[in-house]
């Protein structure tokens, strides 16, 4: 398998477009990133912010800071570009050991199951080999049902994750 760190693998679903971040996606990722019903959903857990973003600059700041972590190979934060409308709605992180921690930040007229869905699918199909992970682990607050019946529908259960709250996990 070729390293995603050197060239970053592109996924295509029926509604989306899967690719690295890139500084142009500040304006656009600012929506989601400041959309209050989002936030509320963020995990921020072990991260240096909260991700509540507010301006394109500070936006371009945490684009910038995430594709320094690109180069240095400590994660890949995929944008999530809508086709219909050639824009970034949201993002995924993700980053290797035994399990794979997946973030999944959209903004909120996103958080439908059909693209959770989506979106999820993409990760088992593929995350599992890019990051060399036997298992995927990710959070969902009970007050995210639509994303809590999506990973269930996809084989992730509530688990123990590292002594952490709200973990769901998917095994190969």
């Amino acid at each position: 398998m070729e390293n995603p760190y050197k060239k970053c693998p592109v996924y295509e679903t029926e509604h989306f477009f899967i690719r690295l971040v890139q500084l142009e996606d500040a304006e656009n990722l600012v929506e989601c990133y400041s959309d209050s019903k989002s936030q509320e959903i963020f995990n921020a857990d072990n991260c240096t912010g909260d991700f509540h973003i507010h301006t394109t600059e500070n936006m371009k700041l945490c684009l910038s800071a995430w594709l320094d972590a690109y180069e240095q190979e400590a994660f890949i934060r995929f944008a999530i570009i809508d086709k219909a409308i050639d824009k970034a709605v949201g993002t995924i992180e993700m980053f290797g050991g035994d399990t794979g921690i997946l973030r999944l930040d959209i903004a909120s007229p996103y958080e439908e199951k059909p693209y959770l869905k989506e979106i999820i699918d993409v990760c088992i199909t593929n995350f599992y080999n890019v990051f060399s992970v036997k298992s995927i682990a990710t959070k969902a607050i009970p007050k995210a049902q639509n994303r809590i019946e999506a990973l269930c529908g996809a084989g992730f259960c509530l688990g123990d994750f590292d002594e952490r709250e709200h973990y769901y996990l998917r095994s190969l």
